[in-house]
């Protein structure tokens, strides 16, 4: 169960031994991906594409995270976007960039852009979480995070509970780009992959922007 004390003096998040934000027991209980598709990053017996893929790959190059959406995860990411618990998001976060070393998905890199919220949702919440979790890759990673780039220019209806088709309907010409992406290579950063629809709409607006290149980086991917 996710503890609710203040974790700022460097416990950990779960089971509050002094240890840093996740101690080693409880980061090995965690519900990681394994063996994943190389584009969507949904778990898979082997490496290679999976069928769905296969049949329509992606617009994104590929998706990576280390979890799936399951609990704990899932109770931490929660608690991190609607209860403002930073230190959560924080120590997913380095779990995520510890998963994008080891994967070598830094080494192309040249920008990471958070998926933008909606003013109206970000004034309520108070907060965008992918500029949180962007903010911690770039400064480990050594790359730009600028939160300015992509912009949500009309909110949609709520995404939870639909499939990846109402989705997609649910996102078209919702985002927008301020300036130009000639050449550069990208990561989009969010919390959850759900569908990939979010990503894919992304992804297809900064390839008709010039970019080279797009993959996905979030904390959890939902089996």
């Amino acid at each position: 169960m996710v503890n609710s004390n203040d974790w700022r003096r460097g416990r950990c998040v779960l089971c509050g031994a002094g240890a840093g934000d996740l101690c080693r027991d409880c980061a090995a209980e965690l519900p990681r991906i394994g063996s994943a598709c190389c584009h969507c990053g949904l778990p898979l017996a082997d490496r290679g594409p999976c069928g769905a893929c296969l049949r329509r790959p992606p617009p994104y190059s590929r998706c990576l995270s280390p979890f799936l959406y399951e609990a704990p995860v899932s109770q931490l990411i929660t608690a991190f976007k609607y209860e403002g618990r930073f230190s959560y998001g924080r120590a997913l976060s380095r779990q995520l960039c510890d998963c994008v070393r080891a994967a070598g998905a830094h080494a192309d890199i040249d920008l990471l852009l958070p998926v933008p919220l909606h003013w109206r949702r970000r004034w309520t919440r108070g907060f965008n979480q992918a500029e949180i979790i962007a903010d911690e890759l770039g400064r480990a990673l050594g790359l730009p995070a600028p939160t300015r780039r992509l912009r949500r220019l009309r909110a949609a209806p709520a995404q939870q509970g639909l499939g990846a088709r109402e989705r997609s309907r649910n996102l078209r010409a919702a985002f927008g780009a301020r300036g130009r992406f000639d050449g550069l290579h990208i990561a989009l950063i969010d919390d959850v992959v759900t569908t990939g629809a979010t990503a894919a709409e992304l992804t297809r607006l900064l390839l008709a922007a010039g970019a080279a290149s797009a993959q996905v980086w979030c904390l959890a991917r939902t089996p």
